[in-house]
């Protein structure tokens, strides 16, 4: 088989895997959950210099949807966070400080920065999932397209070739096209069920406020007692 056939396949091959790859990366900076990625575009300028985040501060997970940005340098807190809010001005910041044991009895306070994920109402759920399906159409598009264009460009190129290898050569680009295919289909899905998931959490914990609200009231209303059913026996 030409080389140069070949050579379409793997281009195929890579521009598929970009563009699924592509749409994950977006997916991740339309953020429900903490993904270390959604701050991968952040800058901060330290002393007039642009520097990306990781090289200045450290980032570990606070459960599913918060982060907590350590400065190397506790002057640098403020810069880092105005370069979080540049990119994501969605996420909640809040400064904490953190009681760290050192070697040989010594301790410190530590300042960091926490980020917390925006809550998932109905009204940014609507938007987050019009969003993704608008990205996954785009990627859709893309796909379809470089798979048209190779496709046409081997037929061009498999002219003289044997039959049995052209049918090799289209049996593998049908695989190929199937297995990115598969992916696209299960970034997409498992965002679309990271949505929903981040919206019932907001149900839930509006639902558990406002029972707390309706017990807060009613304790309110008993003088601050508690409920004796004692009172009205006998």
């Amino acid at each position: 088989m030409k080389r140069s056939i070949i050579s379409q396949y793997d281009q195929l091959k890579d521009r598929l895997g970009n563009y699924v790859g592509l749409m994950n990366y977006r997916y991740m900076n339309l953020c429900v959950k903490a993904e270390e990625a959604s701050l991968l575009p952040v800058t901060v300028i330290i002393e007039d210099e642009a520097k990306r985040i990781e090289e200045i501060a450290n980032i570990a997970k606070d459960g599913d949807y918060a982060f907590k940005v350590f400065p190397q340098y506790e002057e640098d807190l403020i810069a880092i966070g105005k370069g979080i809010a540049q990119v994501h001005p969605e996420f909640k910041l809040e400064e904490g400080n953190m009681h760290v044991e050192l070697d040989e009895g010594e301790s410190q306070d530590v300042s960091f920065i926490h980020v917390i994920m925006p809550d998932v109402n109905k009204d940014r759920r609507d938007l987050l999932n019009k969003a993704v399906d608008a990205l996954y159409e785009e990627c859709k598009t893309q796909m379809e397209a470089a798979k048209t264009e190779t496709e046409a460009n081997i037929a061009i190129l498999s002219v003289g070739e044997k039959e049995k290898e052209i049918d090799q050569i289209k049996d593998a680009i049908k695989k190929l096209d199937k297995t990115w295919t598969d992916k696209r289909e299960q970034v997409h899905a498992d965002k679309l069920k990271e949505i929903e998931d981040g919206y019932n959490k907001y149900l839930n914990e509006q639902s558990e406020a406002a029972q707390k609200r309706q017990e807060d009231e009613m304790a309110i209303g008993d003088g601050g007692k508690s409920f004796d059913m004692k009172n009205y026996q006998g």
